[in-house]
Formats: structure tokens, sequence, C-alpha cells
């Protein structure tokens, strides 16, 4: 399938790869990987929701050409009588939203006429990322009734899609977890002195273990967004790593015993 992408294809899908392997938050990540799948799947609509735990339903989200109230709405009343994601969610995979419901069925059901259609959204796919039991993103893209329904071949690429961004957003949860099981202030002054940091990349490195997003450390710091990434490129060459899970791994090797 995917040697049949034309270049514009080609070039969106590359773009999404690059973003799933340098953006460093999963809600910046959900929501740039939106943006481009409109352009890749001539869709009009982008929504992406993590479920809670138990009982606490979807939040979290990210979306493109959606109003906020409407989102409100789905998020305290619709979600509670959707008909369709659970469905969906149980999948994982990318899948045809009229695989699990008729068009004509879901057009009667209270969730389209007062949630889907006030925003104009018609034909929908899912996917959903899992980490194990636990959901851990979704990519909901919908078009409008002027557009064909999407076909066998959007839902493939839409799997691929998924694929890559199912193994970053892992990736940054793993992160996550294991940087909330550091020390930072003994971890750093164990590891600066060995990998010859200087104080300004001391600093970075301190600011990745508190703030999720470069723009936050950029913010933080009063500095530009690629200063912040020129440093961290740094940082990984001193640790000898590529990404910042490597780099948490070997924060927590170097951990004071």
């Amino acid at each position: 399938m995917l040697t049949t992408l034309s270049a514009r294809e080609t070039s969106e899908l590359i773009g999404i790869m690059q973003d799933l392997t340098r953006l460093s938050n999963s809600h910046e990540l959900r929501q740039r990987v939106g943006e481009r799948l409109l352009g890749l799947l001539n869709a009009d609509f982008f929504a992406s929701f993590v479920a809670g735990p138990p009982g606490h339903g979807y939040g979290n989200r990210a979306s493109v050409n959606m109003t906020p109230a409407n989102l409100d709405l789905y998020e305290a009343y619709f979600q509670h009588r959707d008909p369709i994601t659970q469905k969906l969610a149980r999948r994982r995979h990318a899948v045809h939203v009229n695989e699990v419901i008729d068009q004509s069925d879901l057009e009667r059901t209270e969730f389209y006429n007062d949630f889907l259609q006030r925003d104009g959204l018609h034909h929908g796919m899912n996917y959903h990322a899992h980490d194990g039991a636990v959901h851990v993103g979704d990519l909901r893209v919908w078009r409008s009734r002027a557009k064909d329904t999407f076909d066998r071949r959007d839902v493939d690429i839409l799997q691929a899609v998924g694929t890559a961004f199912s193994n970053a957003v892992i990736q940054h949860r793993r992160f996550e977890e294991n940087l909330r099981q550091l020390d930072p202030l003994q971890t750093l002054e164990s590891v600066a002195q060995g990998w010859s940091l200087t104080p300004r990349e001391t600093e970075i490195l301190s600011c990745m273990t508190r703030f999720g997003r470069d723009q936050d450390i950029a913010d933080h710091l009063g500095v530009s967004v690629t200063t912040v990434r020129t440093h961290i490129q740094r940082l990984f060459q001193k640790a000898g790593v590529n990404n910042r899970t490597a780099l948490v791994t070997r924060l927590m090797a170097a951990r004071p015993n």
C-alpha cells in the first residue's frame, strides 16, 4: 500500500514520522500528528483523547477544526452515550466507523445529530493506542458529508501512522514513569561531572526532569526552542544516547546507591 503514495502523501508521512521522533510531549505530539493527518488523508476534522482510569472517561484532548464548546459537551455528556468509540477502541487497529455501525444507523443516533453534526463530522475512522491494557491515546479522523467516505487505502495509511504513533506515545509514557523515580538533585550532581556537562547543559538536563515540553523549558529559561533542542542534542551526544528514553535509562543507572 505505501508504495502507491503520491509525492504529497510521502512528504506528509515523512513529516509525521519526524514529528514522532522529535516532539517531547505526548499532547503536543497528538496535536501535530492530527494537523498532518488532515492533509495526508484529505480529512476535515481531528480529535484525540486519552482514557482515564475506569469510570473516568476520556480527557486530555487535542483537536483540529472542532469547537471547544462541542468537545466540552462530548466530555461531559456525549462520551457516555457514544455508540462507536468503545467498539473502535477494542479493535486495537485502524478501523472505519462503518465497520462497527452502519452509516444509516449512526445517523439516527443522538450522538450523531447532536454532537457529530454540530461541527459537521460525517465519515470517520479511528486508531486507538494501548500500552498493555492501558489506553494511551487515539487518532479520530473525520470528513464532512460533502466528501466521499474513507476507503481501504485510507484505513491502511492510518494504520501505518497509528503503529508509529503508538510506539512514540508508549516511549513518552515510559520516559515519564522512569523520570518520576529519579532524585533529580542527587542524580544531576552525579552525572554532570561524569559526562563533562557545561553549566547550561546541566541546567537543561535539570529542566528536562521537571518539564514535559521543550517549549516549557525554553519559556522557563528565556531562550528559544531551537536553543533548547541544540543543548539537548549535545546532552545526547555526551550521554551516548539518541533519545529521551535512553537518556533516562542512563540517568537511572547513574543514581547514587
